[in-house]
This record gives structure tokens, sequence and C-alpha cells, in this order.
């Protein structure tokens, strides 16, 4: 079974067309006196590209993992809506969830599910969804509005408790499966995020998937810009980074899962500013096979 996986794709559209924010004003400034906005410059045509080119490998799954926008102004949804096209009613070969870009402000709730609660099991998390091949994914939402000096995520004790009744089900140890959600448990360093930048409540999610009652294989992300690998005292977790931030070397994950065998082989695609392309990254250090269980 073959699962493509991208994140933090942000399209970024200024002037702002949303309601007022002070939080997305200084983001607007962040973007361009600091220079991120020049990072994101064209996003719309390498989302473009990317979403043909995940189309071109055979894949029988693609996973976004959030961050679809800048400041999530109804504007930018819709022009990610429009750049998925067709995709929006093909549930059964596209999955996105929210990041926390997606629910910048307070104005902007319910926005995310009105363009894509198709591709998120109607936007209840946490949801299941069975893909072909003995693959389920587990997804969460852990995106909340906050404040101007606050981009910290939160599970929730309710859906902690919802999602430990799903992973220590019966029904899931003979599957695959794979907990998605758009912020990491750690960082790159093996240590904790930031209060203000990470899951406010990771401590608790790492203890629930780390579990020996749990049927968990891997967990995915996004969130941190720059890809990485590693494992947690007994699961696996996999960063996609950014696919469209040229501040990084941008790009997405291709994951061949053996589902009997419980392993994952890893193919890295980057974007080649000289092609304006994706086209494989041999040398990647993600380039490689886990065994899950």
């Amino acid at each position: 079974m073959k699962l493509a996986h991208f994140s933090d794709i942000h399209v970024t559209h200024f002037p702002l067309s949303g309601s007022f924010a002070l939080k997305r004003l200084a983001a607007v400034a962040s973007y361009s006196l600091v220079g991120r906005g020049k990072d994101f410059e064209g996003s719309d045509e390498r989302i473009a590209r990317l979403l043909s080119h995940v189309d071109t490998q055979g894949v029988d799954h693609a996973l976004c993992t959030g961050d679809l926008t800048g400041v999530s102004t109804d504007a930018e949804l819709a022009r990610v809506a429009e750049l998925f096209g067709p995709r929006l009613g093909q549930p059964e070969r596209f999955t996105v969830i929210p990041g926390n870009h997606d629910r910048y402000v307070n104005s902007a709730r319910g926005a995310f599910e009105r363009h894509f609660a198709t591709l998120c099991e109607g936007a209840r998390f946490p949801a299941v969804k069975a893909l072909p091949g003995g693959v389920t994914l587990v997804l969460l939402d852990v995106a909340r509005p906050t404040s101007l000096v606050d981009s910290s995520g939160l599970v929730g004790e309710a859906q902690r408790s919802a999602l430990l009744s799903l992973l220590t089900d019966a029904s899931l140890r003979d599957r695959f499966v794979i907990v998605a959600l758009h912020y990491g448990l750690l960082r790159m360093n093996g240590q904790r995020d930031s209060r203000t930048h990470g899951l406010r409540d990771d401590v608790e999610l790492m203890a629930l998937l780390d579990r020996d009652d749990v049927t968990v294989d891997l967990v995915l992300h996004g969130h941190l810009h720059r890809p990485f690998t590693l494992r947690t005292k007994r699961r696996h977790v996999v960063n996609a980074g950014s696919a469209t931030d040229l501040h990084m070397r941008c790009g997405y994950n291709l994951y061949d899962i053996d589902p009997g065998a419980h392993r994952v082989g890893i193919t890295r695609f980057h974007w080649s500013r000289s092609t304006g392309a994706y086209e494989p990254d041999p040398g990647h250090a993600l380039n490689t096979v886990l065994v899950t269980r």
C-alpha cells in the first residue's frame, strides 16, 4: 500500500481579505518585513505541482497534516480548495486535517470545515478512516485559535479519552494503524517543543501512544518545517516538514507499507528550483525502512 504524506503548504495571499484580527496583521508584518513571505512566494504553483506529482506516483492514498493556509482567511481556504479541485470529492483517495494556521483566529472558526470536511470524515475528531490493504488512519484535531504570542496546540482530555478507546479496540490489532495530527510529539533533537509552539498536552499524548495495550504502527505530523524521523519509547514518528517552504529543502514523503510485516519504506521527494518539479531526494536521511512492531 502506498501513502503520500505532505504538510504545511501555506498558500499565502496578502493583502488580507478576512475579518480584522491583530494576529493576522502581525503575520503580515512577519511575512513582509522578516522575509517569510519570500519563502512561500509562488506557493500556489508548488501546491498545484505537488498534487499533480502525487497523482503520478500511483499512491493508494494521500494525507495532508495541516497548515494549508497562512492566516486562515476565506480567500486562502477557497484557493486551496480550488487547487485540490475534484480531489475534494474523493475522500477515498485524499485526507486533510487542520493545522494551527487553518484555525488562526477566532473569526475563522468553521472555515476549514466548510471547505475540507469531506476529506476528514465530516471533521468529527478523532476520526477513523479505513484505507486499502489493511491500513487504518486515526485522525486527531489539535489545532485551535490562540493569542498573538501563542501557536500551541491541544489534544484535550475528551479527545484523548476517545482516542484511547479507539486504539485499544481489538478490531485494529491486525491492521497497520497510523495516527495523524498536525503538531509533533517532539522536536528533531528529541526534546519537547516550547509551551507556546508545541502541544500543551504532549506528555499525556505520548504516554497514551506508548502504552502496550494500544495498537499504533506510525505517528505522522507536520508543523515543524524541517522533516525528520524519530522514535519515542515505543513508536516511530515521522514529520513530513513543509512541502513548499523555500527556506528549507521542502518536499513530501512516500510510504510503501507492508501491513502484514509491519514494515514501511520511506522515499523522500524534494522541490527542485532548477527544474520546477518535485524529484526524488536520494541522499535524504528519511529514505529508510522502519519495522513498526
